[in-house]
């Protein structure tokens, strides 16, 4: 199982490159979830509909960004 989990991140960050150096790091892609409402924001697929492009991390969306469902702001986002 850890090794299929490694794989996996290890792809998404590396995947021309096998295997990691211990010095070398990644981004791992995220899930933030709204505190009020419970809808997700998936880092990996963005949110298209309101132009955000699949990959943004939730860190580099729009400090004006609110949940498309109940309209709060990210402050108001969890990480899942």
């Amino acid at each position: 199982m850890f090794q299929k989990a490694f794989y996996a991140v290890y792809y998404v960050c590396q995947p021309d490159r096998l295997p990691l150096k211990k010095s070398e790091r990644c981004d791992k892609i995220m899930k933030y979830v709204c505190d009020v409402c419970g809808w997700e924001y998936d880092e990996e697929l963005g949110y298209p509909e309101a132009g955000i492009a699949p990959g943004t991390k939730f860190e580099d969306l729009p400090e004006d960004f609110e949940c498309p469902m109940c309209g709060v702001g990210k402050d108001q986002f969890s990480e899942a």
